[in-house]
């Protein structure tokens, strides 16, 4: 699989780095055999539904608990958006596994959603150009892996569906014929590339937060024939990291001038800078990394037991790369990674003296799908004096944070346990939709992704 050379050797020279460290790991205690608190993978034996019907929504989920490591991005590209330029040849590609499955027939659909991630008024007709109940026909069993797997893979826009409207899309899989049962949903969208964007990372204005939270400024460039009411008709949403929970969206322009708009706010486009990701290298079975202590094959499960994680609220901020809480799947242990590739069961384990009282701790990133699951939910050993959680991954490249969750408010953050430094580097990701008054839809005008460290 290939990805953009700039993220690719960042991934390749952070995994060089993971090798060469291992020498230095010793100081580290691994953490104890936790199999006996860990009950059988559920995955492993049958399918489990997690929803009923109504609870179907427009959101990153996957809604049975067989399937695993859902991948959608653009085409060859694996640490891409799954974002795709109206008008143009580009493909986004689906990658997905069903654990101890036999062959499905699965289907698509694709549905044009508001800038609120509702269902818009558009008839399929006005957005699709073909059908849109489709076949997913690349099937593969895995093999030279101790887990069995189905292999599930499609590329689209095709010869059977093409997208004629930007704008925000929910891809929905299920079985064939049963649009009411999926078995996930993945936001995507299709965007115009019709305006540009000067952006600026700035210290906040607050002096009292300049340390750990970072101030994102911008103007947008339009051309005003074309833009009716922008006060009105404009929306920019900010995510930092690919966050959901962490948006800003109530944004309104400080002036228009001309073809420009000029956002220079000094409290709702401030983010928690947060610390740089931390990483879990398993593309190695065969020996230890810096991340893991030992594997060990119990029953029918691989087992991958990390050594302790630290607490940084308190430590000197380093620098160092990350790929800003993605993954990517890979093995150095086959050659194909969707089919060689091993699951394994990897046993977390962050140190803390005593429970926290009024939150809960999650591991956090792509691999919980940027959202706080209870599956990631870490639950406090006294024995150990640790937070554990184990989790069921793909071989492959690993990001991923602690965050924590309080009890009353649900507010989170990172500080917690990560800390939150301004010299972080973060990824904010632009969505600036116009709701256009003679069309009567959300168009997506454009989609950027701009670094904190990039130069403007």
């Amino acid at each position: 699989m290939n990805i953009n050379k700039r993220a690719s050797i960042r991934v390749l020279r952070i995994c060089l780095l993971s090798m060469l460290l291992v020498a230095s790991c010793t100081a580290k205690k691994p953490i104890q055999d936790t199999s006996k608190y860990v009950t059988q993978v559920a995955e492993k034996s049958k399918k489990e539904v997690y929803y009923t019907p109504n609870e179907v929504v427009f959101k990153n989920k996957t809604y049975v608990s067989t399937i695993k490591t859902v991948r959608l991005y653009k085409k060859g590209w694996e640490l891409s958006d799954p974002v795709i330029n109206l008008n143009e040849s580009e493909q986004l590609e689906l990658h997905f596994d069903e654990l101890n499955g036999d062959f499905t027939n699965y289907q698509y659909s694709i549905y044009h959603c508001t800038k609120n991630w509702e269902k818009s008024t558009l008839n399929e007709m006005d957005y699709i150009n073909g059908f849109n109940e489709n076949n997913i026909n690349y099937q593969e069993p895995s093999f030279n892996s101790l887990q069995n797997y189905i292999h599930y893979a499609v590329v689209f826009p095709n010869e059977d569906i093409k997208l004629t409207k930007s704008g925000n899309y929910i891809l929905i899989v299920y079985p064939e014929g049963e649009i009411d049962s999926p078995i996930f949903t993945r936001r995507m969208y299709v965007t115009e590339e019709a305006m540009t964007l000067n952006p600026k990372v700035n210290y906040p204005s607050d002096v009292s937060e300049r340390y750990y939270k970072q101030e994102v400024d911008f103007n947008i460039f339009i051309n005003p024939s074309e833009i009716l009411n922008p006060y009105d008709n404009i929306k920019v949403v900010i995510e930092q990291n690919h966050r959901p929970d962490n948006v800003c969206s109530d944004l309104e322009p400080n002036f228009v001038k001309e073809n420009q708009l000029v956002y220079n706010a000094e409290t709702s486009n401030v983010f928690e800078a947060g610390n740089e990701f931390r990483h879990l290298d398993i593309t190695n079975i065969q020996g230890r990394t810096t991340q893991i202590a030992k594997f060990a094959t119990i029953g029918d499960t691989l087992h991958g037991y990390m050594l302790n994680d630290l607490k940084r609220q308190f430590k000197k901020y380093l620098q160092y790369e990350d790929i800003n809480g993605r993954y990517v799947t890979r093995t150095i242990n086959g050659q194909d990674a969707f089919l060689e590739s091993n699951y394994i069961l990897v046993h977390f384990s962050l140190p803390y003296q005593n429970p926290l009282t009024n939150g809960s701790l999650y591991i956090f990133g792509e691999l919980s799908d940027f959202q706080y699951k209870e599956t990631h939910k870490m639950h406090y050993n006294y024995k150990a004096e640790a937070y554990q959680c184990s989790l069921y991954l793909k071989q492959g490249y690993y990001n991923y944070n602690y965050a924590f969750v309080g009890n009353k408010d649900s507010e989170t953050n990172f500080e917690t346990v990560e800390g939150s430094y301004f010299s972080t580097e973060n990824d904010y990701i632009f969505k600036v939709y116009y709701s256009d008054p003679i069309a009567f839809y959300d168009k997506l005008m454009l989609y950027k992704t701009v670094n904190s460290r990039d130069d403007f």
